[in-house]
């Protein structure tokens, strides 16, 4: 071991609880000017600096000592939000000691501010300084992951696909999948899968995977296909099937699954999926009697006894049957272990006290909820609930105070405590109030990709629509996947008649980004007919309005009908959404500027 290695191991030996408590701070994000290059660029072949043979222990405490000031130096530098100076420091420690945890932690460092070459950069003298290391092979993927390097992405698993044995290789392919969910281009996600399982055809899993990444695509007839090729592999295949039938229309769905359930009624996944989709087809009696057998045959699916109860609960608080719910819930409390979480079936409990109109005992149901010393995720968000039921009272001041009185321990809480006291205020018909707590919010969180949508979604209910375009445009540049951004964007341009290409192009890729949105597809048909394109317009409408069941897309279809002269199809529909909303701005609004008289 050479003696800057040496040194820097003891010195990192007695930094590693300054590493270990360092908390990522979140600095602030730096705009693309303000970067700054590397000190010096990464020479993969340079070689450890060379020090005299002379391997004194004053030589080797003086540099120890050196190292250690360093890191001290550039951690209190990060805590600043100087996080440029605590990036060069370790990286050139690293290129100086040779040792890869420095290089990690300049990798992590540039992570943390969203420094995305300059954590490439450390990543790659990560994995030449500790060659063969899964944990710099994983974090330069996620690394390629967030930039969308598809060659370098298919390049890293191709090669992984090869290392790895039969055995392995199928899991490893549903993994391979599961990573490249996280790509903004869902149509290049499953291109690149495509050639990445090129070599492995011959596999049942590869089928799969590429059935359910066409799906995500919105590629509905390449998913059947690939599922019918797996089903054919493997006839029994419950993946297979379920695949297929999530790939399929909601009817020929249940057939698929029934047929496979005649011919195996031992397949315990596929007799729980169907079960599920009972109750998802809001079938009650036959979800009831699916699942008041398997509490009468144990071992017939893979639930507890109290997951049972749990699900019986469930579907009779979907069946509106509170009475019955509310019995399975307090016996699936009395079933669990102390290890088990209650969360759930408390949550159930105060939605049935909500549905009677009881919020008091719905607030004690919540207030059950177990902290867990802040093990359990879902509490904090709960507070968020009792601080709105508090304000659905109107005893807004109340809730206010609620929030002010809950610590947050990390800048997510601190966040959703701000969007939902700006709610509260503007439940309270305090808008401008609302907008100045969102802004003064952006001010402290200015990479909050939820404040920035909660602000600009503010922005254009007080026709502020530039403040709503800036920051529309900024979330659209700190998070280049967010559907809801380029939908929201598009979307206003093309419901104020503006900008109609550049509309069309945004929810063209918010469309692209998250494929079957109903919201989307409404926005999709809206652009159409401001282009004049009434057959499309008409097309994506009719999708939308399919999928959920809502008065202003309605009243869009109904003007689309109504300006090709189909003026009784135009009129059911509006009669329909003022059934379903008589409230709606947007009914009223299109109605007068029509001239249309309802019956």
């Amino acid at each position: 071991m050479k003696l800057t290695q040496r040194v820097a191991y003891h010195a990192l030996a007695s930094a590693s609880l300054l590493f270990c408590s360092s908390t990522i701070v979140q600095a602030q994000t730096p705009s693309s000017q303000d970067k700054i290059p590397l000190s010096k660029p990464i020479n993969k072949k340079s070689k450890a600096v060379k020090v005299p043979e002379d391997h004194n222990a004053n030589s080797e405490n003086t540099q120890a000592k050196d190292i250690m000031y360093k890191v001290t130096a550039s951690e209190i530098a990060l805590q600043r939000g100087e996080w440029q100076s605590a990036f060069v420091t370790i990286l050139g420690l690293a290129q100086q000691t040779r040792d890869p945890r420095f290089a990690k932690r300049a990798t992590e460092i540039a992570m943390s501010v969203q420094q995305l070459e300059e954590a490439i950069a450390a990543n790659r003298l990560w994995q030449e300084l500790d060659t063969g290391s899964q944990e710099a092979a994983q974090n330069y993927l996620s690394l390629m992951v967030v930039k969308n390097d598809y060659a370098e992405i298919e390049k890293f698993f191709v090669l992984a696909l090869k290392s790895s044995n039969v055995q392995e290789r199928g899991n490893l392919i549903f993994q391979i999948q599961r990573s490249l969910n996280h790509l903004n281009d869902k149509q290049a996600a499953f291109t690149t899968l495509e050639k990445i399982l090129s070599e492995d055809m011959n596999l049942i899993q590869s089928h799969i995977a590429l059935s359910r990444a066409a799906y995500r695509s919105g590629n509905l007839e390449r998913a059947q296909k690939e599922a019918k090729t797996a089903l054919s592999m493997s006839p029994d295949s419950e993946l297979a099937i379920l695949t297929l039938a999530q790939a399929s229309e909601k009817a020929t769905s249940f057939q698929l699954v029934a047929d496979f359930l005649k011919q195996y009624p031992a397949a315990k996944d596929v007799r729980l999926a169907y079960a599920s989709m009972l109750v998802d087809s809001k079938q009650f009696d036959a979800a009831r009697t699916e699942f008041l057998d398997f509490l009468q045959t144990p071992g017939k699916v893979d639930l507890t006894h109290a997951q049972i109860l749990y699900s019986l609960g469930s579907i009779e608080l979907e069946a509106g049957q509170l009475n019955t719910a509310e019995k399975y819930f307090h016996e699936f409390l009395t079933k669990i272990s102390e290890n088990d979480d209650p969360s759930s079936a408390y949550l159930s409990l105060a939605q049935i006290a909500l549905q009677r109109k009881d919020k008091l005992n719905a607030d004690q149901w919540l207030g059950k909820i177990p902290f867990n010393d802040g093990k359990n995720p879902a509490w904090f968000n709960i507070q968020m609930r009792r601080a709105q039921l508090l304000a659905s009272d109107n005893k807004f001041l109340e809730a206010r105070q609620f929030l002010q009185n809950i610590a947050t321990t990390k800048d997510s809480e601190q966040i959703l405590l701000l969007q939902t006291e700006a709610q509260i205020m503007r439940d309270a018909g305090q808008v401008t109030e609302a907008f100045v707590v969102l802004q003064m919010a952006l001010g402290e969180f200015p990479g909050s990709a939820e404040l920035l949508y909660d602000f600009a979604m503010l922005a254009e209910s007080l026709k502020q629509f530039s403040d709503m375009e800036l920051a529309l445009k900024q979330l659209i540049q700190i998070a280049p996947s967010n559907a809801l951004a380029y939908n929201a964007l598009g979307y206003s341009y093309a419901d104020r008649n503006l900008n109609l290409d550049e509309a069309h192009a945004l929810i063209e890729t918010a469309n692209r980004l998250n494929p079957n949105d109903p919201y989307i597809l409404d926005s999709l048909g809206w652009i159409k007919f401001r282009l004049k394109q009434y057959e499309d317009a008409e097309h994506f409408l009719r999708r939308s309005l399919s999928m959920r069941k809502d008065a202003d897309v309605a009243v869009h279809l109904a003007e689309v009908l109504w300006i090709q002269n189909r003026k009784d199809e135009a009129i059911r529909l509006f009669v329909e959404a003022r059934q379903k909303d008589p409230q709606s701005a947007i009914l009223k609004s299109t109605l007068l500027r029509l001239t249309v008289n309802l019956p």
